[in-house]
């Protein structure tokens, strides 16, 4: 009997420690935030991250590109460094073919040599500004090099580690494995998901800009989507989930998509227009619409009500964090979400 009770004491006690550890698990889990920085929104972009840094665990400015002849370009502006060196922020900068050129990223694919001296010089700046690593933002790349972008990455991969870079891949999602289509030939189909994952630390899926959507760029059913067409091909703690925070306006009348921009400019046109507004529960993004000129608009946006459901799809795959396009560009309210993530 004795023996039975010091058993099942023994037995109680681990479970209590199972749950225990099971718990401080679930709240040890601190989503990854990435927040994308660019030249045409800066001002508010560095405004943004002035007041909400402590919520921002990488800054990725995209200042660095090839050029067409090669070169490698490009430089942080004064303002933005000022703000990272008083708050002692990570960053990872992004690099691209200069203008999504692609006859630009063909040639560097199709020059070893000149990716040797490439990744090399992306060392050297990394060190000499205190960068954690680089991210890999190379799009409009036709489908047909797709072994030619694979061998780039396993080629560049060795040297940041060796350097102890981080090095990550931002890359445009597809939800099959062929398409007739320009959405595929000229930008999904390039992207050998696995075999970039197996030759990075992490990879940036830009789940938006639907090629499909009729409404918004990122519907939850269309980022579930390419989440199940990767769930075999990208670990979750190697996949940092895009979230778009900018909007896509449609002219109702020719049911055809003229323009975007971002939560700011939601709330000009709701001050100066007479709208309708709501939130789609299906697609999980806010909506108005309003008239002008006799010409009925619909704007499909972003907000922290559209926010919350893409962090919930993160928590809800257990991935890495989010890469957020783009910071200024956002919700102010959709920072008591990403306080409340961890």
């Amino acid at each position: 009997m004795k023996k039975i009770q010091v058993n099942f004491i023994v037995l109680f006690v681990l479970a209590g420690v199972f749950f225990i550890s099971q718990k401080t698990s679930a709240q040890d889990y601190n989503l990854e935030k990435i927040f994308y920085v660019a030249p045409y929104n800066i001002v508010k972009g560095v405004a943004s991250l002035q007041q909400n840094w402590q919520n921002i665990d990488i800054v990725a400015p995209q200042y660095y590109s090839i050029s067409s002849k090669l070169y490698f370009q490009g430089k942080l502006p004064i303002k933005l460094n000022q703000v990272i060196a008083e708050h002692n922020l990570k960053v990872m900068p992004l690099v691209t073919n200069a203008n999504f050129n692609q006859k630009t990223i063909h040639n560097l694919l199709v020059s070893p040599n000149v990716q040797n001296t490439f990744a090399n010089t992306l060392v050297t700046i990394a060190k000499k500004d205190n960068y954690i690593g680089w991210q890999f933002d190379f799009e409009n790349i036709n489908y047909q090099d797709k072994d030619l972008f694979t061998a780039f990455v396993q080629r560049v991969y060795p040297v940041f580690k060796k350097n102890n870079l981080i090095f990550s891949v931002a890359v445009v999602p597809r939800i099959s494995d062929y398409e007739n289509t320009n959405a595929f030939k000229n930008w999904g189909g390039v992207y050998d998901y696995k075999a970039i994952s197996d030759s990075c630390d992490f990879v940036s899926l830009m789940t938006y800009d639907d090629d499909k959507s009729v409404g918004p760029s990122a519907s939850v059913a269309y980022v579930n989507s390419v989440l199940a067409y990767v769930k075999d091909k990208i670990p979750a703690g190697k996949l940092s989930l895009g979230i778009p925070l900018y909007y896509w306006k449609w002219s109702v009348v020719k049911d055809k998509k003229i323009g975007t921009g971002f939560y700011s400019n939601v709330l000009a046109i709701i001050s100066s227009y007479r709208c309708d507004t709501g939130f789609d529960p299906a697609l999980g993004v806010s909506w108005l619409t309003y008239f002008f000129n006799n010409n009925q608009y619909k704007v499909w946006y972003e907000n922290a009500d559209s926010f919350r459901q893409k962090i919930s799809i993160v928590k809800d795959n257990n991935l890495r964090g989010f890469s957020a396009w783009l910071l200024g560009g956002e919700d102010p309210a959709i920072w008591k979400y990403i306080d409340q993530s961890h």
